[in-house]
């Protein structure tokens, strides 16, 4: 019953985060400076991954944070190298609603980002959450055909399967090269 009620509420935290309004606008990769990536933390391979999105775009002259959920005994057999990483402890970074700790989320949230890209990769309160917070101009998320986050993302690349997490920036990448200058 106690699950229940929190949901609820977190629902209703939502729920009153997307009625927030926000400047939107959709650029050409090339012409965005700031750009935000929402993950979990899983192993050193998917890190390997993010961290060379990241400098790659940070090499084009982008700025780069990542905002990344870890599990809550979760051990890192790898370092995070990348300096504008933050990270929140699943439990332990939550208050008693399943909220992440704002003061936790805060250097990331009070970035402005041209793009915010949600790697999380399935329906997730903190990644909603999170990204609901976050002003970012253009929101991105990959889902499957069952699922629904239109109401808080902008751009939906659309898959049947899980997809890669190379695949998922490389799409992204692709279509934001296609819109003019």
């Amino acid at each position: 019953m106690l699950e229940l009620i929190k949901d609820i509420r977190r629902r209703r935290i939502l729920r009153n985060l997307k009625e927030t309004p926000r400047e939107k606008k959709i650029d050409n990769i090339e012409e965005m400076k700031s750009i935000g990536i929402i993950c979990r933390l899983t192993d050193d391979q998917h890190w390997n991954i993010l961290n060379h999105f990241a400098k790659r775009m940070e090499a084009d002259g982008k700025t780069v944070h990542i905002m990344a959920l870890q599990q809550k005994e979760q051990e890192l057999n790898f370092v995070i190298t990348h300096q504008h990483t933050y990270k929140c402890r699943l439990g332990v970074d939550f208050n008693f609603w399943g909220l992440p700790n704002a003061a936790v989320i805060r250097p990331f949230t009070s970035q402005q980002y041209d793009l915010l890209i949600d790697t999380i990769g399935e329906e997730n309160f903190f990644s909603q959450y999170v990204a609901l917070m976050t002003p970012a101009k253009l929101k991105v998320v990959y889902a499957t055909p069952s699922e629904d986050p239109t109401e808080v993302y902008d751009l939906i690349i659309r898959g049947d399967r899980r997809v890669e997490l190379k695949d998922y920036f490389n799409n992204v990448i692709e279509y934001l090269s296609m819109i003019k200058k």
